[in-house]
């Protein structure tokens, strides 16, 4: 995560890809490589849900967060 824009009542995440191109992402929009589904935005995180293999052959949804200089 590189920084947020806001424009109203609406925010938008920036994202810096392996390959140096900046995303924006907004609440709902899926990213990464588990395809992570956007819940929060602040100043500081992006918050993606992700649904990652249990390793005994199901599903779980996994938090995580995207924090500035990390991603």
């Amino acid at each position: 995560m590189i920084g947020t824009l806001e424009q109203g009542n609406q925010s938008w995440g920036l994202i810096k890809d392996p390959q140096n191109i900046v995303h924006r992402v907004q609440i709902g929009n899926y990213m990464g490589q588990s395809e992570g589904r956007v819940t929060e935005i602040n100043e500081s995180s992006i918050s993606p849900v992700e649904i990652v293999p249990d390793g005994i052959g199901g599903y779980i949804e996994r938090e995580a967060s995207i924090a500035i200089g990390g991603g």
